[in-house]
């Protein structure tokens, strides 16, 4: 059930935490873009008060990155609410480089995102294990004229906590708004030291299953760290794999329309027309089956366990940056017969 509370939308996510329920939320979500629109909306909250965590962190990874996506498409605040100690650890760490905001309740929410609904002389008490999130917490409050009592330990704040001097409690909140201001470069790899290191496996294994399956030659020609590329001016099929396990992240392949064609004529032996779309995305997407399939082999023969998910594809780079998100990743330039195509790993 929804409801709108202040000038914030509240969506509910109910039941277990699964792919399917993450995609009716995000459903939910953008049904409301027109109640988005009346500008005294100051934000959507999600509700996780029904929630059921059986412990899969990686659907929370990407329902964190899909919100995140849609919070900066729709110009508009997402915030968790309600959630459990549990869930509060693991989102604080899943959203520490987003936008998204975690808020207790409603009422925390509201203080932050719409003071206004608030009198001035508000005092709030604050506590956070984290004694920096405290402090920038304080410091926000502190805008809005309130007076803030940051309680220094848990024994303080339980003491504090039956006090009739503050208005209002604050704890397990966080606002992650490291991206947006502090200048932090849009290049840092966010992906983790053991993805670093396994790296040339999916390289030497997309040269290799190339060449094997293409009888092309195949060859890795740089690589750089940087966002998702979508300024190459050429037409270009996508196919995009999630993967989880001892490793997580996104393997992307990106092929431009006419190498696409030559790798898939190579592998077919028949003709592949320019304009028939949907069996160059197929193509492609069974490229990128075939490649993680070989990782995954690799990635077995080191005891590195990996389950990789049905590849997307995707004809618009920019479709395809929408999906995976705004991380910085390695981006690297391959050939295939001379011609250029590219891979991208990402968090």
């Amino acid at each position: 059930m929804d409801s709108k509370n202040s000038n914030l939308i509240v969506v509910s996510y109910n039941g277990i935490v699964q792919d399917r329920s993450n995609r009716l939320l995000e459903s939910s979500i953008i049904s409301k873009k027109d109640m988005i629109k009346d500008k005294k909306i100051k934000g959507i909250l999600v509700s996780l008060k029904g929630v059921i965590y059986e412990g899969d962190s990686s659907v929370l990874k990407i329902l964190v990155k899909r919100l995140n996506i849609l919070s900066q498409n729709l110009v508009i605040s997402i915030s968790f609410i309600d959630y459990s100690m549990e869930l509060y650890r693991i989102l604080k760490k899943e959203t520490m480089n987003t936008k998204i905001k975690l808020f207790k309740n409603t009422n925390v929410a509201n203080l932050f995102l719409d003071p206004k609904t608030f009198k001035e002389a508000m005092c709030v008490l604050l506590y956070d294990e984290d004694e920096e999130n405290s402090k920038k917490l304080s410091s926000e409050l502190s805008k809005y004229g309130y007076t803030v009592i940051i309680a220094k330990d848990t024994k303080e704040f339980q003491e504090r906590m039956h006090e009739e001097a503050h208005d209002i409690i604050i704890t397990q909140s966080a606002l992650n708004e490291k991206l947006s201001g502090t200048g932090a470069s849009k290049n840092v790899l966010a992906l983790s030291k053991k993805l670093i290191v396994n790296l040339p496996v999916f390289m030497d294994t997309a040269v290799e299953t190339l060449v094997s399956f293409t009888g092309l030659k195949a060859e890795k020609s740089s690589h750089s760290i940087k966002g998702f590329d979508t300024s190459l001016d050429v037409d270009n099929i996508c196919a995009v794999m999630h993967f989880k396990g001892d490793l997580e992240g996104f393997f992307t392949l990106v092929f431009p329309k006419n190498i696409a064609i030559i790798a898939l004529e190579s592998l077919l032996g028949e003709t592949v027309e320019e304009s028939d779309t949907d069996t160059l995305k197929d193509g492609v997407g069974e490229f990128c089956n075939i490649i993680t399939g070989s990782t995954k082999t690799a990635f077995a023969k080191k005891d590195i366990k990996v389950i990789f998910d049905l590849p997307k594809t995707y004809n618009s780079l920019k479709a395809t940056k929408g999906y995976i998100g705004e991380n910085s990743g390695v981006w690297i330039d391959m050939q295939l017969a001379g011609k250029a195509f590219y891979m991208f790993i990402t968090k």
